[in-house]
């Protein structure tokens, strides 16, 4: 894919202990990414994410799968990811995003007007305060708690890979939410995941998506007011 060149916005070797995340709320382009298992590339504007790929062998995968391979291979021991930023004028994301059209790589549908202009840091989440964290993960049978934007996590405490499933968090809360509106049955307040051997709890919290995860046999009563507390505060 012939994508624009833009200017180097630099490398990052080790994204997960160097903070990308927080970086990417304040940065409009293409990243570059190289991992043990093949390579790929995220476009992104303001921690947005536009259109992802990745190339494994001879397979070419499109947008969120390609989400989910890149995240996947994050976790596998002694795997190295190097991302290279590129950033992009208003003029070079526009080009970017119109073939990332064409090759039928974007994350979801979207419009957008050429004429205005890049969305500054104002666009950024606000974070929890790491209080409120504490607050979830000290509850009896909580084993994790994660705060996650676009598909990312943010914020995390306990032994958990959220790195990993932060995406599909995502997209399952979303598809609950739009349940609900049809369903007209008021906005989704939590979604709960149970197995045999864990929950999973899923919370819209302000700008971000609140996920806990915990065992199997928690008793989820006092974690769902703690929740649901934290929400109300949130929203005022």
């Amino acid at each position: 894919m012939n994508f624009p060149s833009g200017t180097d916005g630099g490398t990052i070797t080790n994204p997960h202990e160097e903070g990308l995340i927080q970086y990417l709320m304040a940065f409009c382009g293409a990243i570059e990414i190289e991992t043990g298992a093949g390579h790929g590339f995220i476009l992104t504007e303001n921690g947005k994410l536009i259109a992802a790929y990745f190339k494994k062998g001879e397979n070419t995968i499109r947008g969120k799968e390609a989400l989910s391979y890149m995240t996947m291979d994050s976790q596998d021991i002694g795997s190295e990811q190097t991302f290279n930023l590129r950033r992009y004028s208003e003029e070079e994301f526009t080009r970017a995003i119109k073939i990332a059209e064409e090759e039928n790589i974007l994350l979801s549908a979207i419009t957008r007007n050429p004429e205005r202009k890049m969305a500054d840091t104002s666009a950024a989440p606000v974070l929890l305060d790491e209080k409120k964290l504490t607050k979830i993960l000290s509850q009896p049978g909580v084993i994790a708690v994660s705060a996650f934007f676009e598909g990312f996590p943010v914020q995390s405490m306990g032994e958990a890979d959220f790195e990993h499933v932060a995406a599909l968090a995502e997209d399952l809360m979303r598809a609950g939410s739009k349940i609900a509106q049809e369903m007209k049955v008021g906005n989704l307040d939590q979604l709960i995941l149970e197995t045999a051997r864990n929950k999973f709890i899923i919370v819209p919290c302000g700008d971000l998506f609140l996920c806990v995860f915990t065992t199997a046999d928690a008793q989820l009563g006092l974690i769902r007011v703690v929740l649901k507390s934290i929400q109300s505060e949130i929203h005022g």
